[in-house]
C-alpha cells in the first residue's frame, strides 16, 4: 500500500468518524467535495479495502498513473459531469490535453462507481406540420428556457432567443434571471439592429404575450370549431 493509499485512508477515515469536514478532507486530498462524498461512501461500505485500488499487486499493460487517474476524476466530477463517457473521453483529448482512450476513462470512472449519463428523450410535442417561410425576415420564433447555463451551483438563468424561421439563424438572445417581458424586448433589440425589423414574430402562450381572458377565448372558439393557429404571430 502506498504512502497516498495510507493518509486516503486517515484522512477519510477522519472524516467519517465527524473529526473533519467534507471540505477540510477535500483540501488535504487535493479533491473536489463531490469526490470526497463518494469516497466517503465507499469506505462506509467496504473498510479500507474499497480505497487501495482494484489492480494491487497486478501489474497491467494498460497501467494509468495515479495523476492521470485524479486528473480524469476531477475533470468529471467539477467540468465534465453531465456528459456521458463517449463524449467525456472527447472532450479530455481534445480540450484538456489528457491523452486517454474512451475505454480507460470507462474504466476509471466505473472503478469509482460513477455510471455513464444517458440522454433523455422527451416526447416531441405534436403541432400541425407547415412549410418553413421562404425567405429571412418574414417570421422569427421566439421562446426562453430556463437552466443552469454557467454550471451547476451557479445558479439557473433564462435564455431568450430568436430564431429565424427560413435560415434556423439566431438573430438575438439575452440571459435574464427569469422569464420576462425585458428579456425579450433586449434579445429582439439586437435582433433588430443586427438584421432588420422581421415581418411577423411567433411566441408561445405565455401570459407575458397574451392574457389569461384571450386564451379562455381561444378554448371557447375550440370548442365551437373555430380553432385557430396555435401561438401567436404578430405583424
Amino acid at each position: 500500500m502506498s504512502q497516498k493509499e495510507l493518509d486516503r485512508i486517515r484522512i477519510i477515515g477522519a472524516l467519517v468518524e465527524g473529526r473533519m469536514t467534507n471540505r477540510e478532507a477535500a483540501e488535504k486530498l487535493g479533491l473536489c467535495q463531490r469526490q470526497i462524498i463518494r469516497i466517503k461512501k465507499r469506505f462506509v461500505v467496504q473498510g479500507a479495502a474499497g480505497l487501495v485500488h482494484g489492480n494491487r499487486g497486478r501489474t497491467s499493460r494498460r497501467r494509468i498513473g495515479d495523476e492521470v487517474r485524479e486528473s480524469v476524476l476531477k475533470a468529471y466530477e467539477e467540468v465534465y459531469y453531465d456528459f456521458n463517457f463517449s463524449h467525456f473521453a472527447e472532450c479530455l483529448n481534445e480540450r484538456e490535453g489528457i491523452g486517454i482512450s474512451r475505454s480507460s476513462v470507462v474504466r476509471i470512472l466505473k472503478d469509482e462507481g460513477i455510471r455513464s449519463k444517458k440522454s433523455v428523450r422527451r416526447r416531441p410535442k405534436l403541432h400541425r406540420s407547415r412549410p418553413r417561410k421562404v425567405a429571412a425576415g418574414m417570421l422569427w420564433q421566439t421562446d426562453a428556457t430556463s437552466f443552469e447555463w454557467f454550471g451547476r451551483g451557479n445558479g439557473r438563468a433564462t435564455l431568450h432567443a430568436y430564431i429565424d424561421d427560413a435560415t434556423g439563424i439566431v438573430t438575438g438572445a439575452c440571459f435574464t434571471e427569469n422569464e420576462c417581458m425585458a428579456g425579450y424586448v433586449a434579445a429582439l433589440g439586437m435582433g433588430i439592429e443586427g438584421y432588420g425589423l422581421p415581418m411577423a414574430i411567433y411566441s408561445d402562450r405565455h401570459t407575458i404575450f397574451r392574457s389569461p381572458k384571450a386564451r379562455a377565448q381561444d378554448d371557447e372558439d375550440r370548442i365551437e370549431g373555430n380553432e385557430r393557429t396555435e401561438g401567436n404571430e404578430r405583424n
